[in-house]
């Protein structure tokens, strides 16, 4: 299986918005033949970088197992040549392991996180806001999990440019409204001058010279889910990260994302880093490689 082939770049004027459209459930999780190398980096950091990679609060473990159950039921109907079960214990083939639903010492949400190649979010009701209780994110783009734990989905994304008065609200009742019985998805992309997964630092204003562009510009796309637990109603936020150079984009592809660079306003090029270089990116996407 091969990754897809996600460009959610948008012609006209720069708007900020939800974004979000219904998927079928069999649709939450995605695999491709990178399983096996996903995982096994997530083990590495886990091991190396556990605290940045991992959060939780006392009282989100309920939520962990429900979403630990939800997965040993769905990968194996899923996917499964790719996990299948025997009992409680579920077998991951890309990496020859053998898990159960309950590890002692390990928060549940960690346990699911280990058999995914999506990173995972989940967010619980307090009062009339939503808030970040449990997180496994190997794969942060510029940000900091320890930053972000505890806080409300509007606080999480205050340093946005233009958030809360474009989506604060809409988001807000998007999450008080989210059935059980739907699962929504989105994408999202930023342009990032490295192609590791786990970039944890803060975006820096930086250069990129036009003849570094083709492989020293790299388009990241975050294929994200929500959906409500049926049991605990929580919201799981899941996000499964694809990164690739410039280079390799078709040339239409690249020329709605110089498009889409050049329609990005001055507050939000700065929060992505590319105030330095942005129109001349955007010309040379437009008009092509030399």
């Amino acid at each position: 299986m091969n990754a897809p082939d996600y460009l959610p770049f948008e012609p006209g004027p720069y708007r900020m918005t939800l974004g979000l459209k219904p998927l079928d459930l069999g649709e939450w999780i995605e695999i491709d033949d990178g399983l096996g190398a996903i995982l096994r980096q997530k083990r590495r950091l886990l091991a190396a970088r556990h605290d940045a990679v991992f959060q939780a609060v006392p009282g989100s473990e309920a939520a962990g197992g429900e979403v630990v159950d939800l997965l040993w039921d769905h990968l194996p109907q899923r996917f499964p040549a790719h996990y299948p079960r025997m009992g409680a214990t579920l077998s991951i083939v890309a990496t020859a392991e053998l898990l159960g639903r309950r590890h002692p010492g390990l928060h549940p949400l960690d346990l699911a996180a280990r058999v995914v190649p999506e990173d995972l979010c989940l967010l619980e009701a307090r009062g009339s806001t939503h808030v970040l209780t449990a997180a496994s994110v190997c794969f942060p783009s510029r940000w900091r999990l320890a930053d972000k734990i505890g806080r409300s989905v509007r606080d999480i994304h205050r340093p946005v440019p233009g958030y809360d008065d474009a989506i604060g609200a809409p988001v807000d009742q998007f999450f008080a409204r989210l059935a059980p019985s739907r699962l929504m998805w989105r994408l999202n992309w930023t342009l990032l001058d490295r192609g590791e997964l786990f970039q944890p630092d803060p975006a820096v204003a930086r250069d990129v010279p036009p003849g570094h562009f083709a492989d020293g510009v790299i388009l990241r796309v975050e294929r994200q889910t929500l959906r409500r637990l049926p049991q605990s109603g929580a919201v799981l936020f899941t996000i499964r990260t694809y990164v690739r150079p410039l280079g390799a984009l078709p040339p239409d592809a690249r020329a709605r994302l110089g498009q889409a660079v050049e329609a990005l306003p001055p507050a939000m090029r700065a929060y992505r880093g590319l105030t330095r270089f942005a129109d001349d990116l955007a010309r040379w996407l437009i008009s092509g490689p030399a």
